[in-house]
């Protein structure tokens, strides 16, 4: 959800402009579906049958990202009591639109975004008697301010259960006791240990996993230890190693040997709490991003500045081929989470803050003064599109 007089221009183009914005329609048959959206469809067919699938894939996931933020706003203005006439993703032309009860539902054949159109919101808005209780402007600051903030706050909700059912699904790899392999000239090596040898125990004390072990070796630099391990074919041995220094720490023992990892699958409770770090993890990372490029230590258009939509359609591609694309679609929640939060319009954040100055000043902001604001951000915000495109390019096609 942007500014409302946006929304209101996507919506005028997206829908039948002879029914008029706030007119009853309970109608609720048969979608309908524009030739574009014929034109979609076969093309996204071609791309698949094609080996071209990671695309489709790609801009599927941003759109559900989209899809996601959007729907945060429409749960949250129909709790509130709020008449929804629009819930589209993407813009126009419309490819599918369908009338259910007082709401058009619709997909724009451009997968960039997408808004929820709520009556009441655009400045100077006509509204009939029986709408007007329920318009956006009628409503009090906490449920305006709710209803902004629940797009975003889905986008983390989102992070968070990609998180959780990418660790419950694939498990987790930790350390084994089972020696992956042996670095030349090391204690280990001396030993006689080799890949696949299972350690036991040492001086007696029987491990229970990698961490222990580990912490064994580390503790005893320099001294001999008696190491009971177990080969592959199920034999156990016995020998006496003098551990060494580990390189770049002289108090730290070193055996020499490096662990093979395992699959575990962990409990939905440690699933759930590894994927509240990891979402916490990413929003660090997007703050700390940010900070480095408003601070002037990454440059805006080079290797590691801003992408936009190409640039992470790209990269989920990649991603996707290389099997981490729910981390990269996790990742790019937090970001539209993040910078719709920012406290400048056209973002939610903005028309949260202009809200909050209302709540203050227990008066409506003056629509000159948010005009005005909205039109800067505007300009800033495409500009700020147009160097996210052009540095998706330049990484695309290697110009530059």
């Amino acid at each position: 959800m942007r500014t409302a007089e946006r929304d209101k221009r996507w919506a005028d183009a997206m829908s039948d402009r002879s029914t008029p914005s706030h007119a009853p329609d309970r109608r609720s048959g048969r979608a309908d579906l524009s030739p574009w959206g014929l034109v979609l469809l076969l093309a996204t067919v071609a791309l698949a049958a094609t080996g071209h699938w990671t695309l489709v894939v790609a801009v599927l996931g941003l759109a559900l990202l989209i899809f996601v933020h959007e729907l945060g706003h429409f749960l949250a203005a129909k709790a509130c009591g709020m008449r929804v006439e629009r819930f589209y993703i993407g813009f126009p032309p419309a490819i599918l639109k369908h009338t259910r009860g007082e709401t058009e539902y619709g997909v724009g054949l451009i997968p960039l975004g997408g808004f929820c159109t709520i009556a009441g919101m655009t400045s100077g808005e006509q509204l009939p008697a029986d709408v007007a209780p329920r318009a956006y402007s009628s409503k009090p600051v906490w449920q305006r301010n709710l209803t902004l903030a629940a797009g975003p706050g889905m986008n983390f909700l989102a992070a968070f259960l990609i998180m959780f059912v990418f660790i419950q699904a694939g498990g987790l790899q930790q350390p084994s006791l089972t020696v992956d392999s042996v670095v030349k000239g090391t204690p280990a090596a001396a030993a006689g240990l080799r890949a696949g040898d299972q350690l036991v125990a040492g001086d007696g004390v029987r491990f229970t996993s990698w961490d222990q072990a580990s912490r064994f070796f580390a503790s005893r630099p320099h001294r001999t230890v008696r190491l009971l391990y177990r080969t592959p074919s199920g034999l156990s041995r016995t020998t006496s190693v003098t551990l060494a220094s580990r390189p770049g720490q002289p108090d730290q023992g070193y055996l020499g040997v490096s662990p093979r990892l395992q699959r575990v699958q962990p409990t939905p409770w440690r699933a759930a709490g590894l994927a509240v770090a990891d979402t916490a993890r990413l929003v660090t990372a997007t703050f700390k991003g940010l900070w480095l490029i408003v601070s002037g230590r990454v440059d805006p258009v080079g290797p590691q500045g801003a992408s936009g939509p190409l640039g992470i359609i790209s990269v989920s591609q990649t991603a996707e081929r290389q099997s981490w694309y729910p981390i990269l679609l996790a990742l790019v929640s937090v970001n539209l989470g993040i910078i719709n939060l920012l406290p400048f319009l056209p973002f939610d954040g903005g028309q949260i803050f202009f809200n909050c100055v209302e709540a203050v000043r227990r008066r409506p902001v003056d629509q000159g003064v948010m005009q005005r604001a909205s039109a800067v951000g505007m300009l800033v915000l495409v500009i700020l599109f147009l160097l996210a495109t052009y540095n998706d390019l330049q990484r695309i096609f290697h110009f530059g």
